[in-house]
């Protein structure tokens, strides 16, 4: 009876090797030379999607982790599928110098400086428009749909918030004129519920130093206070690279040498400073993603820092939570920083890399050509490379080796979905 069991075994065994034997034969042998290939690696290649546009013609791209995006230019703006060249909509306009600000769903845009107009758009088209009786200094749009604004006047700035709802410069959500001449305003943040704005101002008095000021957009919050104007945070020696509010009214303050997390609540007061990061290289670049991350570069190491610093392109990737999630190195300059669908691209020169909240790398691509904007579509394996001249939508595929024929031909590539 052993005899028998051990017999059974074996020829289990001798019929599982031959098994595998059939597969690795079919694989590597009659597979290819019916031209199947075998699956080598991932590669973009062209979806055969493109627009064209004007070197000169201020063109811009953005897109929400969409297979859609708005594509900007100085004459219009049109909002594209990656599966056709022909617009969903296009709205006209006329500018000289456009610039656009978007965010999430939404986008703005004017004159780059000068302008009296600014129209908003969502994925529907042209959600409302701005016309302001004085020179725009500069705008923003956020998550919901608030566009803030800053008009100069002679001696002094207003600053106006504005939404589909009241958007004429007589009726604002909210509004504040101060005059002074050597304290401008840099940057003006609103809350995605409305509730709250930041305004960052320069004052070059004396040392260059920036205040943020918290004031509270509505009359009925405002009760009891000066205007609105509820707490001031100041940064001695530091200039404001960007304001943002993320999720559950926590405001990140990006300065030349640190990024502070304050925690906005209820009453007249700042909750507290969460976390602060103290920097020790320049930031080339800072970008926030969905209220719940954000990513900068390093650049050169800050002059008097005791460390020694990140190597020039280094990412690092941070949470709400002030914790870092992740780090990647470039090893060059980083140009290029986009976020989306949970993952980096980083970029440098015509080199492109997608890492995940965790520095991990998914992918690099090489261009051929000068890029102005890399952003992704509606997944990480589908982007928007956009040239000089021509934004084309790439999608990467699995890449296979075709065998020679029986002729003698050479091997080509192809790729199979």
């Amino acid at each position: 009876m052993n005899n028998k069991r051990k017999l059974t075994t074996l020829a289990k065994v001798l019929i599982a090797a031959v098994l595998v034997i059939a597969v690795v034969c079919v694989q590597f042998l009659l597979l290819p030379r019916l031209g199947f290939g075998t699956n080598k690696e991932m590669a973009f290649f062209s979806a055969e999607r493109s627009v064209s546009y004007d070197f000169d013609s201020g063109a811009a791209f953005h897109s929400n982790d969409s297979r859609s995006y708005y594509f900007a230019t100085r004459d219009s703006m049109r909002y594209m599928s990656s599966a056709s060249d022909q617009p969903v909509w296009r709205y006209p306009f006329a500018f000289t110098n456009p610039w656009l600000a978007a965010r999430g769903d939404y986008v703005a845009i004017g004159e780059e400086s000068g302008g009296r107009v600014i129209y908003v758009f969502d994925q529907n088209g042209l959600l409302f428009q701005v016309s302001m009786e004085h020179t725009i200094l500069s705008f923003w749009v956020n998550d919901t749909g608030f566009l803030s604004v800053v008009a100069e006047y002679e001696g002094g700035y207003g600053i106006y918030v504005f939404n589909q709802h009241r958007a004429t410069q007589e009726n604002p959500l909210f509004h504040w004129d101060f005059y002074h001449d050597l304290i401008a305003p840099t940057h003006v943040e609103v809350s995605r519920d409305g509730t709250y704005l930041a305004i960052a101002r320069l004052d070059l008095s004396f040392t260059p130093k920036t205040s943020v000021q918290f004031r509270y957009m509505n009359q009925w919050d405002a009760w009891g206070t000066q205007g609105g104007l509820f707490a001031t945070e100041d940064f001695p020696n530091q200039i404001v690279t960007a304001l943002r509010f993320m999720n559950d009214n926590r405001l990140i303050v990006a300065t030349t040498s640190n990024i502070t997390c304050f925690q906005l609540g209820p009453g007249h007061t700042v909750s507290r400073r969460m976390w602060e990061i103290e920097l020790e290289n320049q930031k080339t670049n800072i970008e926030f993603y969905n209220g719940s991350h954000f990513a900068y570069a390093a650049g050169s190491r800050l002059p008097m820092v005791a460390g020694e610093g990140d190597p020039v392109g280094t990412v690092r990737i941070f949470g709400i939570n002030g914790v870092q999630t992740g780090m990647f190195e470039l090893g060059r300059r980083v140009t290029h920083l986009r976020m989306g669908h949970n993952h980096v691209i980083v970029g440098g020169e015509r080199g492109f890399n997608a890492v995940t909240l965790r520095g991990a790398p998914i992918w690099e691509h090489t261009t051929l050509y000068d890029t102005r904007d890399v952003l992704f579509l509606d997944n990480i394996n589908t982007i928007l490379v956009a040239g000089s001249n021509q934004a084309e939508v790439f999608v990467r595929r699995r890449v296979r080796e075709k065998a020679a024929d029986n002729l003698g031909g050479v091997g080509t590539v192809d790729y199979v979905e």
